[in-house]
């Protein structure tokens, strides 16, 4: 084994390692947004597991803000001062 396919070896080790990382931060970050929209969903007359959608890469907390802000909220909109 050469001394070039060592270093492949660890680039490729290492470049897991990195992605494992990016995933497991992506999903944290997910889980700290999921669950206030769970609660805003359930509030607004949805069902909560619509803000899971935050999941979906790119373009999911857009999906999620159409739905709270083009949608009818089945609850009906906040009285003001409430």
């Amino acid at each position: 084994m050469s001394d070039g396919d060592v270093v492949m070896a660890w680039l490729f080790g290492l470049g897991s390692l990195v992605v494992v990382g990016i995933v497991v931060v992506y999903l944290l970050f997910s889980l700290l947004v999921i669950i206030p929209t769970w609660r805003i969903f359930a509030r607004a007359g949805y069902s909560g597991a619509l803000s899971l959608l935050h999941l979906i890469p790119g373009i999911g907390a857009f999906i999620v803000m159409a739905i709270l802000a083009f949608g009818t909220w089945p609850n009906g909109e906040a009285r003001p001062g409430r």
